[in-house]
This record gives structure tokens, C-alpha cells and sequence, in this order.
């Protein structure tokens, strides 16, 4: 359809924010669907995941007990036919306080804070050409770009 003039834009727009209802409608169905999926997938595998987590403690209790017969010469893990068990050593972990940096700083330790260097973007925008080009900087224009927002009274009521 080609639009003529003023009244062919508003039927336009009327038409966008029919469609904008129908697809929203669709993805309200279509996420209920997931949830209901989802949920059903939890509800179904719920029982094998409390057997496994129950026969993966089993295990753990067994190897905890029988550890010098089962990884021999220092090792953390054994393969058996069916897969492998041991031990992994996770990293140590740093946990810090919101006055950390803070600390380090007054004690002396300015090495152990990061600090990131950024330009402050907002400002460079008053620069003018020979600071701009002194310092590198490429202002873009912002583009002009065309919108429709439909107005959500023209949306006819799914509920009815």
C-alpha cells in the first residue's frame, strides 16, 4: 500500500499497532509454552537429580574413606571402565570489603588497585577542532533515524 497522505498514515500506524499487539500476544504464548516446558522438565528430572546428587555422595563418602587405596602414587583421580572420580583443587578465591581499596591506598599499596584510564566521552564532545584533532578524536554526528510508536489506545482490546 502506498501511502497518498495524511489519512493513509494514520491508518498505517493503526495497522503497526495491530501487529505490535499480535506479536506481542505471540511471545507472551510462546514464553508461557517455555515456562510450562521448563517447568515440566524440573518436575520430570527432579527425582533422577536427587538420585544422582544421593549416589554422587555415596561415592564421595566411599573415596573419602578409602582414599590411599584408591589414588596411588599422589594421584587425585582413577578411571574405572565407566568414567573417572578424584578430587580437583579449585584457585583460592579473594574476597575484599567496599573499603579495600581504600585501605591498600593509605597503607602505601596504590600497586595493588586498579584503575581503569577511559576518556571521559561526554566531555570531548565541547572540544573544538584543533583540540579534537591535537588529542585524536573523531566526533560523529548522530544520525537521524526514522521511528513509528503507535499509541497503545489504537490497539484493539485481545481480552474481548
Amino acid at each position: 500500500m502506498k501511502i497518498k497522505n495524511l489519512k493513509d498514515v494514520e491508518e498505517t500506524i493503526k495497522a503497526i499497532a495491530q501487529m505490535d499487539a499480535e506479536i506481542a500476544a505471540i511471545d507472551a504464548e510462546a514464553q508461557k509454552a517455555v515456562n510450562a516446558a521448563k517447568e515440566k522438565a524440573m518436575k520430570d528430572s527432579s527425582a533422577l537429580t536427587e538420585s544422582r546428587a544421593e549416589l554422587l555422595e555415596r561415592l564421595k563418602e566411599y573415596s573419602d574413606g578409602h582414599r590411599s587405596e584408591l589414588y596411588e602414587d599422589g594421584k587425585k583421580s582413577r578411571e574405572f571402565i565407566n568414567g573417572t572420580i578424584g578430587y580437583r583443587q579449585n584457585p583460592d578465591k579473594v574476597e575484599v570489603s567496599e573499603d579495600t581499596a581504600d585501605l591498600l591506598i593509605k597503607a602505601g599499596f596504590s600497586n595493588c588497585i586498579k584503575v581503569k584510564k577511559e576518556p571521559v566521552k561526554a566531555a570531548l564532545k565541547n572540544f573544538d577542532a584543533a583540540q579534537q584533532k591535537k588529542f585524536h578524536i573523531n566526533l560523529v554526528p548522530g544520525e537521524e533515524s526514522f521511528y513509528c510508536k503507535a499509541a497503545e489506545r489504537t490497539i484493539p482490546d485481545q481480552a474481548a
